[in-house]
């Protein structure tokens, strides 16, 4: 094949490779898949990546553009993480060009060099050496400098900084030829020998679990481990990852969000010291570029990262745990909707190595999947400080007047438990001030003109705030439709909730923590250390708060809204109350101290309330199953959504019948296949789009995935597509 013309994966979302020309200087390079290269594309100068050598009877243009440069000299990604990036493309039906940019880190897509961290280091020149240091005597800094350089050889910027010499110093002797610099990477350092010691006992059932983990030995196993809060998963897998690490592997820890990053790797550097790195968006580009490159070289033993981890390169990968598997935020809701969970399942099974779902309340498709023997599952049924579960107290509040939407019992309970010197964790899955801001005059309420929605009322800084869309408004001063003064805040909100906290308990810290007060890098895990102290206060918080942290003094939770998305629309949606509410519940009574829950409901005589009550997880999912299968929705099912928005509703609609309309002439609809819609989306309204979908439903994967292929076709030739933005949903999870 010749080597004049190569295919190109450019960053766009488009499904074509793009063929360009190599310079003469570059045709006897040996190319490999996966090297970054720069292109022009437009009057734009693109990071690509070169995935093969174009076969000249496919090219039928009389030009083709030359790259501009080739900035690796080899691939920076191995065959195995190239077949993940060419599955997820495949099964999520999105633009390989675009896929591979989430493998790496985003100073590797801006065309950077893929190397660690450079230090400068100075020593003295030839001339340096012999000159007459009486000739800088107008120069102190400079002779300090020199004299250090001459006595200790080699000195990094950062060393001559500490001794008081300064980078301008340096510069100057540099410009007279006295001094040289040179820059070195620095690699991660660590200590060649870890002492592992454990602080803690495993239970029988702990045990019984790392051995059958352990007992996989590099096959492609999948366990789901099922165990009450308090339960001691993280110790479970902590034990399991000692014995890779002994064998030279490399271990990747999937947390749902970025909040859980520091308690989890303070948690693994105990017992794995410095070889351990987290990656996530808080870091920045240069942190994240030295732990992609740590993780890729093999320095790294353990990596902790959040949803985009699952793509960062391993050289001794040997197993993937994925903590908290329920949560929707391993699902990418834009652009790119992959599921963190469902790739690391492929990833596992290209690299032959066990995977480790763990979850208090594992989602219903892992629990299916279990009851299928697909998944090993293992349960971890009793705590393990051997402390009991909370026990739950259900508050009806019919007919009961509330006080900032508390009622008399609960308030009573937390005074009870702040004097014993206790922790109370008040949670309410809403942030900001009041839910909206109504005219008492004319009933006028604050929506959104860009949201089929309130916005909401934040007091801290004083404004209106869309939650969907981010829009912000300055507090009306005026009723815009009456013109009235006279306002209300209705509803509840974490910041209304800490105010009037602050108020009935002024002798004791509350802390509210939630998206709004923790923006700022370390605030996350300031607030932990507080927490950590073990002094009596009181959290307020929203689902930040309701899955992996382990507080010991907390002994109270308060769930202000217990029923909360129980009447939802979507059919996962009781799912999601029950996982909220048992997570939540499970930060409760954690130790030595007995725990109490305290839920404030209007439908404590629910069927699903009623099981949530009893405090059995497994019982309630077990329900639900049954549920999804007399349904015939997921996991009994396969689903893929596709939504179009445009400014006008009904050219959102008009363009998804066109798309039934390919599907039905295609002939690929089988008796399987199941078509629901076009239908407003449930927010039809949403960052001044008008949003519409198609629901499709199958029995089998294969064929719908075949239609979905077919349907791609049409989407990314027709002419409707100019006038609406389209996206494909595989497996979604969102309803809004």
């Amino acid at each position: 094949m010749s080597k004049d013309l190569i295919d190109v994966l450019v960053p766009i979302p488009l499904l074509e490779r793009f063929s360009y020309k190599l310079p003469e200087e570059l045709k006897k390079k040996n190319l490999e898949r996966g090297m970054r290269i720069k292109i022009p594309f437009g009057n734009r100068l693109l990071v690509g990546i070169f995935w093969n050598y174009s076969d000249p009877s496919r090219n039928n243009r009389s030009s083709y553009k030359f790259i501009k440069e080739v900035i690796d000299e080899t691939s920076l990604l191995e065959k195995k993480l190239l077949n993940l990036a060419e599955w997820a493309s495949r099964y999520y039906h999105y633009p390989l060009g675009e896929v591979i940019t989430y493998f790496f880190p985003p100073s590797l897509r801006k065309g950077k060099k893929a190397k660690f961290k450079e230090s400068t280091f100075w020593q003295v020149t030839e001339k340096g050496d012999f000159i007459d240091l009486s000739g800088l005597g107008r120069a102190p800094n400079q002779r300090k400098g020199l004299e250090l350089l001459r006595e200790k050889g080699d000195l990094s910027q950062h060393s001559l900084k500490a001794f008081g010499v300064s980078r301008v110093s340096l510069n100057h002797l540099h410009n007279k030829g006295l001094v040289k610099k040179r820059s070195q990477e620095q690699f991660p350092v660590y200590s060649p020998e870890i002492q592992y010691s454990y602080k803690k006992l495993l239970t029988s059932e702990q045990k019984e679990a790392v051995k059958t983990i352990s007992g996989a030995k590099g096959d492609n196993k999948i366990f789901l481990l099922n165990g009450v809060t308090g339960s001691g998963k993280t110790e479970v897998y902590l034990r399991c990852i000692k014995e890779l690490v002994q064998k030279g592997k490399q271990a990747l820890v999937l947390i749902p969000e970025i909040g859980l990053a520091p308690q989890a790797e303070n948690r693994f550097k105990e017992l794995f010291g410095d070889r351990v790195a987290s990656f996530h968006s808080a870091k920045n580009e240069r942190e994240r570029l030295d732990v992609w490159l740590g993780a890729q070289k093999g320095l790294y033993d353990i990596v902790i990262g959040t949803r985009s981890s699952v793509f960062i390169p391993m050289k001794k990968l040997g197993i993937i745990i994925v903590d908290e598997e329920h949560d929707v935020s391993f699902k990418q809701s834009d652009r790119f909707r992959y599921s963190a969970r469902d790739v690391a399942l492929y990833r596992a099974k290209l690299y032959k190595v066990p995977v480790l779902l763990a979850s208090a309340t594992p989602s219903v498709e892992s629990m299916q999947n279990a009851l299928k023997g697909k998944y090993k599952l293992l349960n971890l049924k009793e705590r393990a400080t051997g402390a009991d579960l909370p026990t739950f107290f259900p508050l009806d509040l019919k007919g009961k007047l509330l006080k900032e939407g508390f009622s008399d019992e609960l308030l009573e309970a937390v005074k009870v438990e702040l004097k014993k010197k206790n922790q109370v964790l008040i949670f309410l899955n809403r942030r900001g001030y009041a839910s909206s801001l109504i005219c008492k005059s004319c009933g006028w309420v604050s929506c959104c003109n860009r949201c089929d929605a309130h916005m909401t009322v934040h007091s801290n800084p004083s404004q209106l705030h869309c939650h969907h869309c981010e829009n912000k408004k300055p507090l009306p001063s005026a009723c815009p439709s009456c013109l009235d003064r006279e306002f209300e805040s209705f509803g509840l909100g974490t910041e209304r909730v800490e105010s009037y906290l602050r108020k009935k308990f002024k002798n004791y810290p509350v802390l509210r923590i939630d998206s709004d007060t923790t923006r700022q890098k370390e605030s996350f895990k300031n607030y932990l250390e507080i927490i950590a102290e073990g002094d009596p206060l009181i959290l307020i918080g929203t689902q930040m708060l309701a899955k992996g942290h382990h507080f010991p003094n907390v002994t109270l939770v308060g769930i202000l809204d217990a029923d909360s998305g129980l009447f939802s629309a979507d059919f996962r949606g009781s799912e999601r109350v029950a996982q909220l509410i048992t997570q939540v519940s499970g930060r409760a009574g954690r130790e030595k101290k007995p725990g109490k829950v305290v839920l404030q409901t209007y439908c404590s005589e629910h069927p699903q309330m009623e099981e949530l009550l009893k405090g059995n997880y497994g019982t309630f999912i077990e329900k639900i199953i049954e549920e999804r299968a007399s349904a015939n929705v997921p996991p009994f099912s396969y689903q893929v959504k596709l939504q179009a928005e445009s400014f006008n509703g009904l050219i959102s609609k008009d363009f998804l019948n066109s798309c039934l309309e390919h599907i039905n002439n295609s002939k690929l609809i089988t008796k399987d296949i199941r078509l629901v819609g076009p239908l407003p989306s449930l927010m039809e309204k949403k960052s001044g789009m008008f949003r519409w979908e198609v629901n499709l439903f199958s029995k089998s994967r294969k064929p719908l995935h075949k239609l979905i292929d077919n349907l791609q076709t049409f989407l990314y030739q027709s002419k409707q597509t100019r006038q609406v933005r389209w996206s494909i949903d595989v497996d979604p999870i969102s309803t809004i």
